[in-house]
Parts: structure tokens; C-alpha cells; sequence
């Protein structure tokens, strides 16, 4: 048998990782990823304006950030998710583990439209992508803090606290690796109708889109 050469061997493997790239499905339909700033002293200046409020501007662009759950308020048109900064590549369905930041800071992030309750659970992971506004007051234990706001155009929430549970034993002992639940939720007018990321996954389209 003829043995495949160095230069036919490279191909094979770069034709498989061009395949396997292929076939991931897209968080976020292109629509909705348009326009998304990556400049992360932008993000950052939005944060600090929280703590250092100035006279200047303010500027609002389109980000996409990552979090875990810390409360969620609900509204008679949504709800405002207080979220803690988490890095925007780390996977959670192969990680679901928290990753913890010190002094990672929080932000609130409004979405006008249904998500489904189960999945608006303290310790949940999620993506968002949406347009920054300028901070306001939110109750957290019992006092007012300023915090950065953030008008979501889609939400990507990741199940971790049930799929942490059930991947141990009532006794403590491994249970094997159980991937968390999924679903992405976006406004209508989102071009939201491409196909859900995961096994689990659903896209939901919710009213009040622009």
C-alpha cells in the first residue's frame, strides 16, 4: 500500500478542521453579530462609568458579553438580569464550572421579552449581545448600587446550576459529564430564525424587537 505523503497528510487535516468549523452552528444568527464592537477599552470605559460618572458624551455600542446569574428582577415587559462579568471564550457545555474572577465587575442587562423561568436561575451562565447604556441604580441587598446597563438584543443561557447537580451523586461521587441545557432567546426583528446551537437547544423569538 502506497503511503500518503507529508504535503496529502497536512491537507486531509486542515480539510477536517475546515469540516468540522463548518458544521458548528452560529450562538447568534450574522444579523444580529453585525455591527458587534470588539474594542475592549470601549467595554471598559462603559463599566468604569458606573464608579467615575463624567460630563462627557456618552456613546453607546454594540457588544457581546459573558456572565453568570447573580439576581433577576422581573418587569411587566421583561426582565433585568444582574449579571458578573465572566470571559466571553470560555465554553460552558464542555466547562461548566465557574470561573472566578476577583473583582470581576457586574452589570444589568434588559431584555424585553419571555425567557423561559427555569432557566433564569443565580449560577447560570449566559452570552448576551446587545447595545450599552449609561448606568442606573439596582436594589442589591437592600441599597441602591450603580451599575452599567446593557439593552439586550439576544440572550444565550447555559443550564450549569442543574447540569453541576447532576453530574454528582447524592453522596458526593461522580456521576459522569452531563452537558447543560441551552437555549437562546432573541427580539423579534433579530433575523432569530436560524438553526438552535446544541442538542438541547431552542431558539426563541420574543416580541418588542426594533
Amino acid at each position: 500500500m502506497r503511503s500518503i505523503g507529508p504535503m496529502r497528510s497536512i491537507g486531509l487535516v486542515v480539510m477536517s478542521v475546515w469540516l468540522s468549523a463548518c458544521s458548528t452552528t452560529p450562538m447568534f444568527p450574522p444579523a444580529v453579530m453585525k455591527h458587534v464592537d470588539a474594542n475592549t477599552r470601549d467595554v471598559k470605559a462603559w463599566e468604569d462609568q458606573a464608579y467615575h460618572p463624567s460630563g462627557a458624551a456618552f456613546v453607546p455600542h454594540k457588544v457581546e458579553l459573558a456572565g453568570e446569574i447573580i439576581r433577576v428582577i422581573q418587569k411587566p415587559d421583561g426582565v433585568v438580569i444582574l449579571a458578573e462579568e465572566q470571559p466571553l471564550d470560555t465554553d460552558p457545555a464542555s466547562s461548566p464550572t465557574n470561573v472566578q474572577q476577583d473583582g470581576a465587575p457586574w452589570f444589568a442587562i434588559t431584555f424585553k421579552g419571555p425567557v423561559d423561568p427555569s432557566l433564569l436561575q443565580a449560577g447560570n451562565r449566559l452570552t448576551v449581545v446587545g447595545t450599552t447604556q449609561r448606568a442606573g441604580p439596582e436594589m442589591l441587598g437592600g441599597a441602591p448600587r450603580m451599575l452599567p446597563h446593557l439593552m439586550a438584543q439576544c440572550l444565550h443561557i447555559w443550564n450549569t446550576r442543574e447540569s453541576e447537580m447532576a453530574n454528582f451523586s447524592y453522596y458526593g461521587g461522580p456521576m459522569g459529564h452531563h452537558p447543560p441545557e441551552e437555549r437562546t432567546f432573541c427580539l423579534e426583528g433579530s433575523n432569530a430564525g436560524s438553526t438552535p446551537r446544541g442538542s438541547q437547544g431552542d431558539m426563541k423569538k420574543a416580541p418588542g424587537g426594533s
